[in-house]
């Protein structure tokens, strides 16, 4: 299965954000033990590559790289093992970066003429941030109404009381970061664990529904 196929297989990405690395690695692993296994370690704090290093060695997950606003950043995430890349812009040099490294890259767009600009350069999803300020799922069905062949994934305002309406107005795949710290943002292993596995749980009822 390619990076594309077990992102759009699995749906659920845990975005990582932490101070330091040892926070992040404990943040993945809480999610990992929940079972989620799209893992997204973002280039916003010192040893992200680190992170990814360790975690591209796990069997039956799939690591990518977030936050990634330029070449530099690429190369090192892919150098550390990353098989995707998320951006929060459009950036048609990345997007031949990853395609030239057989990964899968997602990039950020807001508008339907920056979704369409996106992935006419190649993008594998367009990223939609933050979807909430925009009226969440009912936006997602707005672009995906005349924009029905574009891969969407969506970020900020994802929760497991709206997590079946993303999917069902059409993306591909969501990012999760705060909902499954909690309020507060703090990394509590036994917490994002537990959350971990309500959308784990969540999301094999949607699908079996």
């Amino acid at each position: 299965m390619n990076p594309l196929e077990f992102i759009k297989k699995y749906k659920i990405i845990s975005v990582i954000r932490a101070e330091d690395e040892a926070l992040a690695l404990s943040f993945a692993e809480a999610c990992i033990a929940g079972g989620l296994r799209l893992i997204e370690v973002t280039f916003s704090f010192p040893g992200a590559e680190g992170v990814i290093n360790r975690l591209s060695e796990r069997e039956g997950i799939l690591v990518g790289a977030g936050t990634v606003l330029d070449i530099d950043m690429a190369d090192r995430a892919r150098e550390a093992g990353a098989r995707f890349l998320v951006s929060p812009h459009t950036d048609e040099a990345l997007i031949h970066f990853a395609k030239a490294n057989d990964m899968a890259v997602i990039q950020g767009a807001f508008t339907s003429s920056e979704i369409v600009r996106a992935w006419k350069l190649g993008a594998d999803m367009v990223k939609i941030f933050p979807v909430s300020a925009v009226g969440g799922p009912s936006y997602v069905k707005a672009m995906k109404e005349p924009l029905p062949q574009i891969e969407i994934m969506t970020t900020g305002g994802v929760g497991l009381d709206n997590l079946a309406d993303f999917l069902g107005a059409g993306a591909s795949a969501v990012g999760l970061s705060s909902a499954l710290t909690g309020k507060g943002g703090v990394i509590d292993p036994e917490t994002i664990t537990s959350n971990a596995r309500l959308f784990a749980e969540k999301l094999e009822e949607i699908i079996l529904a």
